[in-house]
């Protein structure tokens, strides 16, 4: 059975992509929030926000995945360019996982929320640069 790349004729990939990247985008301003204010709800909601990422992240990877091995039906020749974009928005998922992996290991803590703090801050700067290697692939004719 082939993955499929398109619903109702529409890339999958592009749709996609923008569940994981909310997500992950909103969890450095959780942690914050429940570094500050030692309230544990919001250190759930961060990582409730990290998990539904991850999740989320799987199928936009596997669909990315499958849109670099046909990049020649995308409309884009840029190999560099999507595997520039793969690779982080893939270390940005590892990245994720990991944090979750340590914070469901470790007893919960204002030194714990403290380096997921970091590690989340490091992975939105790897995630957008690989949103904005995806939006220079989507829309490389486009100039100002």
């Amino acid at each position: 059975m082939r993955w499929p790349r398109y619903f109702l004729g529409l890339p999958l990939h592009p749709m996609l992509v923008h569940f994981p990247l909310v997500f992950w985008l909103c969890v450095p301003f959780l942690d914050g929030v429940a570094l500050w204010s030692a309230a544990p709800l919001w250190w759930g909601l961060a990582l409730g926000a990290s998990a539904a990422g991850v999740v989320a992240g799987v199928f936009a990877l596997m669909t990315g995945l499958m849109d670099y091995i046909h990049l020649s039906e995308t409309g884009s020749n840029d190999v560099r360019l999507a595997a520039r974009h793969g690779v982080r928005t893939t270390l940005v998922w590892c990245a994720m996982s990991v944090k979750l992996l340590i914070a469901g290991l470790a007893d919960s803590g204002p030194g714990l929320i403290l380096i997921c703090l970091l590690i989340d801050v490091a992975a939105c700067g790897l995630l957008l640069q690989g949103a904005l290697f995806g939006t220079r692939i989507t829309y490389g004719g486009y100039k100002r």
